[in-house]
């Protein structure tokens, strides 16, 4: 049996982070297939200002990009720091 201590640490990825991983291109020709409207630059844009919309993050914790709630971490982790 685990502690809590022995538990690996939560992702602590930006959504900046997330997109550059994932890759922009890779990221908007994914959310076209799933019927999303998104210009071509647009992924690339939400990694410069590090802030992913909340009407994606479904589909990106359902294709396993990153879980919704690390994806809610980094946005409250960037309103914090703001």
């Amino acid at each position: 049996m685990s502690t809590i201590l022995e538990q690996p640490a939560p992702s602590l990825r930006s959504h900046g982070e997330i997109v550059r991983e994932y890759g922009a291109q890779r990221l908007r020709t994914l959310l076209t297939e799933k019927g999303f409207d998104v210009s071509t630059t647009t992924p690339q844009r939400w990694a410069d200002r590090n802030s992913i919309p909340g009407d994606y993050w479904n589909v990106i914790s359902n294709e396993g990009i990153a879980t919704l709630e690390e994806l809610a971490f980094a946005a409250e982790a960037r309103k914090s720091a703001a």
